[in-house]
């Protein structure tokens, strides 16, 4: 199964994101559910889903209006961003690649 690693900017999207629906409408766990079911299903399948490029493909969550927008390289999953899909979808395209996050969100399983 491949390791999932997100960029910087993507994981302080997740934060972000969470954060919002747990404040605003008490969903932030099932927010947090929902992205680890649809990492589940990119790792088990990561060329299942929609290619945005050459390289990079989107899969979106079941319940929130949200995609994971992810690199497959080698054994690894690389999250680049969490698009929100009623904002402009090209939004995630201006991040930087090259900031790697060494920090990831408690709650996500370590095998991940």
């Amino acid at each position: 199964m491949s390791k999932v690693t997100f960029l910087a900017l993507a994981q302080e999207e997740l934060d972000n994101i969470f954060e919002t629906y747990e404040y605003q409408n008490n969903l932030g766990y099932a927010f947090l559910d929902d992205v680890k079911e649809t990492l589940q299903r990119i790792q088990f399948y990561p060329e299942a889903w929609h290619k945005c490029s050459a390289q990079t493909y989107r899969c979106r969550l079941k319940q929130f209006p949200y995609a994971i927008i992810y690199q497959k390289r080698d054994d690894n999953i690389l999250v680049l961003a969490i698009s929100n899909l009623r904002k402009k979808p090209t939004l995630w395209a201006s991040k930087s690649v090259s900031e790697y996050s060494t920090n990831r969100i408690s709650i996500l399983p370590d095998t991940m």
